[in-house]
């Protein structure tokens, strides 16, 4: 069964969403690996013991670099109204999406998503130039009614590829085999491990670079070969 993966963030819990969503996806032939990203938790906040909901960004950011930025996600789901005035999810996806494309971390490949249970009122917050400008930069892929993330994150999830790119597909398949060795056919890849090469991959440096490039001519070689056997 294909395997769908969510990173949540929200200072709130919403397990009936989830399971909701899980039940819509396993219909559809998928199965839900969710991350909850709890921002409630006393480590996430500021002076906890005051009661008072004071989010510590620095903590949050912390947090998120140290697990999650090199994990693979379809999604990265936050809510927009945290109960700190200070911090809202805009605010912290922007940080990570910027973070995880200017270090090249492998959680810039997930799609980013807002979600809330008051979408009006979010929409007004965003009415002037320079906070259209901000979304636009941005490249917030949904904004999401909180009362339908099952129905809409299912779609989202199952909606035909629009494009097809040979590098996530390569990387996707050199995990799913991470531990098996290299062995030839590319001298300077001999003897990594297959998750290594994918490394290479998604990093974009040279070797992965040039690997692609060599993996297509020898596909196009082989196609070549098959083509001049004997008609049977």
């Amino acid at each position: 069964m294909n395997i769908k993966r969510i990173l949540y963030i929200d200072d709130n819990k919403i397990n009936a969403q989830i399971e909701n969503l899980r039940s819509k996806l396993k219909k559809q032939g998928y199965e839900l690996n969710e991350t909850f990203l709890h921002l409630n938790e006393d480590f996430m906040k500021k002076n906890p013991d005051t009661g008072e909901t004071v989010l510590d960004k620095s903590k949050i950011q912390a947090y998120i670099n140290e697990n999650y930025v090199n994990d693979s996600f379809d999604i990265v789901a936050s809510d927009y109204d945290f109960k700190d005035k200070n911090l809202d999810g805009f605010e912290l996806l922007k940080w990570i999406k910027n973070e995880c494309v200017s270090k090249k971390y492998r959680l810039r490949r997930a799609k980013f998503c807002l979600y809330s249970a008051e979408q009006d009122k979010v929409a007004r917050i965003f009415n002037t130039p320079e906070q259209v400008k901000k979304l636009i930069k941005l490249k917030i892929d949904d904004f999401i009614d909180r009362g339908r993330i099952p129905e809409e994150i299912t779609q989202i999830l199952t909606a035909p590829q629009k494009t097809y790119y040979f590098r996530d597909h390569i990387i996707g398949y050199l995990e799913r085999f991470g531990e098996e060795k290299f062995k030839s056919a590319y001298p300077k890849f001999k003897g990594m491990k297959l998750a290594d090469i994918a490394h290479e991959i998604d990093k974009d440096l040279p070797n992965g670079i040039e690997f692609q490039k060599h993996l297509v001519e020898l596909t196009v070689a082989h196609l070549i070969e098959l083509n001049n056997f004997p008609q049977e």
